[in-house]
């Protein structure tokens, strides 16, 4: 009997960006007010990428982003402004599509609207 071995080769997928933080707690957020917050990452992988899309979970978030290549080992900022009018808990996020992967990541903000 003749054995035949099958290799089987993975692909671990490598995202080549490093988030500072991927969730932002804010505290108390008082309504009506804007509240500003930052995701910050670093280009760690070999080539240059650029951040295609960035956009709220809802209406709330405003969110701004530099359309300029971010080259291997430069740090960059995603912006964000969080208004709301409904009191009570809450948990957005902001999704991301860079030329990095195919995949969106999901970026969190938390905390709690008051009067």
């Amino acid at each position: 009997m003749m054995l035949l071995g099958i290799a089987v080769a993975v692909v671990a997928h490598v995202v080549p960006i490093t988030w500072t933080s991927t969730n932002v707690e804010l505290g108390e957020v008082v309504k009506n007010e804007t509240q500003k917050l930052s995701f910050e990452f670093t280009n760690t992988g070999e080539e240059a990428v650029q951040i295609l899309e960035a956009k709220g979970s809802c209406g709330c978030t405003v969110v701004d982003f530099s359309k300029d290549e971010i080259k291997t080992g430069e740090t960059a900022t995603i912006e964000a402004n969080f208004k709301s009018a409904k009191l009570g808990v809450f948990k957005k996020s902001v999704k991301v599509k860079t030329t990095a992967s195919d995949e969106y990541v999901q970026l969190w903000f938390s905390g709690e609207v008051v009067e």
